[in-house]
């Protein structure tokens, strides 16, 4: 449900990959439709979801919407009693997250998001070292990553996104992706960002307190020169880094520092798209383990707000001598 750029390039193969046929592509504007039906050889098209979801063959949607068309779709899946995989976040906002979480939850329905973070490998390897305490207690959380603004491709002109956008999804995907890596949950936060608007501005940096008392600390930044992103982890005991994990174009690497000795963790190379739909089926099935459901993305959201509010209202300037 949707043509964009995500489902073009990843999902419909990710799909085929793991043994299924995608039957329809649903747009609400018919040429869409009919171009992307031709591109990715799927044989029906339709404007209407319902008709879609009614096909007995249709196990579940992947919903590739614009942001405010999921909900739409998400609803409609959850009329026909029919799974959703959504790319994320779910809603603009975390009050809609949650009514969307409960119309599933309600349908007996499993709502899962596409985040390719939690599927890399890198991290999926982090985290289980993590949980085998190869770094001893965890200590801190840090993200960065940062490049020169360029919005997302799309295949429509139309769906390109503003820095806000992009700055604000960046930072729903880190904060899940720290509670992913770490299962602890977001308690305090603190922000901080280049402009007096929060999310609208080049940068944003901010430090979230988790529930353990790891600290985590972010920075986004659409005004450096680009580098290779960094995921850190850490513990009492050393430290594992990932390079270059997040920035869609490349798996990345896997760095463990102990002793004072870096150490290159190899790495099982395993596209994120198709780790993300076997994860998918697998929740289907049976309960989810690492794959990112919709209450994660309440969560991310909801962090995520708390970052922008906290941004504009509470700021204590450094007085000049």
């Amino acid at each position: 449900m949707g043509t964009g750029t995500i489902a073009t390039e990843h999902m419909v193969a990710a799909i085929r990959t793991a043994g299924h046929q995608p039957r329809w592509v649903v747009s609400r504007n018919k040429e869409y439709a009919k171009l992307f039906s031709q591109d990715m050889q799927v044989p029906n098209t339709s404007l209407d979801a319902r008709r879609a979801l009614h096909d007995p063959f249709v196990k579940f949607a992947y919903v590739s919407a614009a942001r405010e068309r999921r909900r739409h779709y998400i609803v409609a899946a959850a009329s026909e009693r029919k799974h959703v995989l959504c790319d994320g976040p779910i809603a603009a906002s975390s009050r809609v997250a949650a009514g969307l979480v409960e119309q599933c939850r309600q349908a007996g329905i499993v709502l899962a998001l596409n985040q390719p973070a939690r599927a890399a490998s890198p991290h999926q390897t982090m985290r289980r070292l993590l949980q085998e305490g190869e770094i001893g207690t965890l200590q801190l959380l840090s993200i960065v990553r940062g490049a020169p603004f360029q919005s997302s491709p799309t295949r429509h002109v139309e769906e390109g996104e503003t820095k806000g956008d992009i700055l604000l999804d960046m930072s729903i995907e880190s904060i899940d992706l720290a509670r992913f890596l770490t299962g602890q949950e977001p308690v305090e936060v603190s922000a901080l960002s280049s402009g007096p608007q929060g999310m609208d501005a080049d940068q944003l940096s901010y430090a979230i307190r988790m529930s353990n008392g790891t600290l985590f600390q972010a920075l986004e930044s659409f005004a450096a020169a680009e580098f290779e992103s960094t995921v850190m982890l850490a513990g009492d005991r050393g430290t594992l880094i990932a390079h270059g994990t997040l920035s869609g174009r490349a798996p990345g690497a896997l760095i463990r520092r102990l002793y004072g000795r870096n150490e290159l963790i190899p790495l099982r190379d395993r596209d994120p798209y198709i780790t993300t739909i076997e994860g998918f089926l697998g929740a289907t099935q049976k309960s989810a383990t690492w794959i990112c459901l919709g209450e994660d993305s309440v969560v991310a959201l909801r962090t995520a707000e708390a970052i922008a509010a906290v941004r504009k209202k509470r700021h204590l300037p450094i007085a000049a001598d």
